[in-house]
């Protein structure tokens, strides 16, 4: 799944996606000018926990999803 976020001019990537390499997941943001970050998860809980805070904090920090 991908989630699409701007602030101004900048487009930031949000995807939850399963691993190649087996069972878990990975949760990897692609920020302009950055590499990609990917942490990976062995329980959904622990993602879905992780997704939401991250959420909250690109929001506060002024992104908002892409219209």
């Amino acid at each position: 799944m991908l989630w699409f976020l701007e602030r101004l001019t900048e487009v930031l990537i949000c995807e939850v996606r399963q691993a190649d390499d087996g069972d878990e997941f990975e949760l990897a943001v692609r920020a302009p000018g950055q590499p990609e970050q990917v942490e990976r998860f062995a329980e959904p809980t622990l993602l879905i926990q992780t997704l939401v805070q991250r959420q909250q904090q690109l929001h506060e920090d002024g992104w908002r999803p892409r219209n």
